[in-house]
């Protein structure tokens, strides 16, 4: 995959910088609820919409709790990954042990809540456990560009009968705003109302970019814990990306909400780019298409015993082959992620990007490389 922000380069530390040890930091993420609480996640990456209803449902949760035991917050329902009644290992307790003979709270996989306005295929139990609740206040198109959601979707959501199923089996419109609350005005509410129902998770609010003057200042009116920015809805070049990132977060600054995690959905990106988003003031950044070329490729693998990926045990739905080739898929990835954060540690975020190009520079506020040459267009 191409970087898309090829143009913006990492700097190393000044020549004449002391030499120090590698400070010393474990790659986590702190959220502070408005009520004071905190939750803790281990890295800055997520999941935001895996088509789950593509593949089969035994598949889904291999792949679902694979990506979230490298520390990814996987957006899921239950729904999504069992059948009714079913306890998918995404949602289920990885720890319950207890320490010097005093309990310790129940450890979940990172998991995110998508909580939609319709609620299909939302259970009470979604809510325990989770470390994020989405609440979507834009809807999203389907392939046929409808705001609507597939037959697959609502099928696996509802758990319908194949021979009776939800509108007839054909597409279902998707609503615009959860049906309980009236206004922008009134979303403090519902996101207080959230809290109390995951009482360990952070409460976001995720938004489109099209009216974003308009709207992000009365989402922040509400109170979330922090905001998911959906650019992935838009065809954005690489410095629309950028900039789009960077002015967001000065938006929410001069709100006075600072203090406010601003999460980006950015469409395809590399482990590169996703640092760089970061380091343009970013708090955690959607690999979606990474997460997607796993479905695809399962998919596929699904479809044809003989799978054209290389990975054949695919289609013998081995648990532990399919847990084993999404580590081997996203290790390398992941690492590099980690690498460019760790060492982004050495600088304060004004030293840490630069670029070659005038129009970059003067765009994002970045410093323009003085070379003693002129770079070639």
């Amino acid at each position: 995959m191409n970087e898309r922000l090829e143009k913006i380069c990492f700097l190393p530390p000044a020549a004449d910088t002391p030499w120090v040890g590698a400070p010393a930091d474990d790659g986590s993420i702190q959220i502070e609820r408005t009520d004071g609480k905190q939750v803790s996640l281990k890295s800055p990456l997520f999941w935001y919409d895996p088509p789950w209803s593509e593949i089969e449902i035994e598949s889904a949760d291999v792949i679902a709790a694979a990506v979230a035991r490298l520390q990814v917050v996987v957006s899921a329902l239950r729904s999504d990954l069992s059948a009714v009644d079913g306890n998918p290992e995404l949602h289920q307790v990885v720890s319950d042990d207890t320490t010097n003979g005093r309990e310790q709270a129940d450890d979940y996989l990172p998991r995110m809540i998508p909580y939609r306005p319709e609620r299909y295929g939302l259970s009470d139990r979604d809510f325990d456990g989770a470390a994020v609740v989405d609440v979507r206040l834009a809807m999203r198109r389907n392939s046929t560009g409808r705001f609507a959601f597939t037959p697959e979707e609502i099928g696996r959501w509802e758990a319908t009968h194949g021979d009776s199923p939800l509108a007839g089996g054909g597409w279902v419109p998707a609503a615009s705003f959860p049906p309980d609350v009236d206004c922008l005005s009134k979303l403090g509410g519902k996101l207080s109302q959230l809290r109390l129902l995951a009482g360990d998770a952070a409460v976001f609010a995720s938004i489109a970019p099209h009216r974003l003057n308009d709207e992000l200042p009365a989402v922040l009116a509400a109170q979330p814990d922090g905001i998911i920015l959906r650019l992935n809805e838009l065809d954005l070049s690489a410095l629309e990306l950028a900039q789009s990132v960077k002015q967001t977060r000065c938006m929410m600054d001069e709100q006075q909400c600072g203090h406010v995690p601003l999460w980006v959905v950015p469409g395809k990106i590399t482990a590169d780019d996703a640092a760089k988003l970061i380091a343009l003031g970013a708090n955690a950044v959607a690999i979606d298409s990474w997460g997607h070329k796993l479905v695809n490729e399962v998919k596929n693998a699904q479809q044809n015993s003989d799978s054209n990926s290389g990975y054949s045990s695919l289609s013998r739905h081995s648990s532990q082959d399919w847990v084993d080739w999404v580590e081997y898929e996203l290790h390398s990835q992941i690492e590099r992620f980690d690498g460019l954060m760790h060492a982004m540690l050495y600088q304060t975020p004004g030293q840490r990007l630069a670029t070659l190009s005038a129009e970059w520079a003067n765009t994002l506020s970045i410093p323009n490389l003085n070379l003693p040459f002129k770079p070639s267009s």
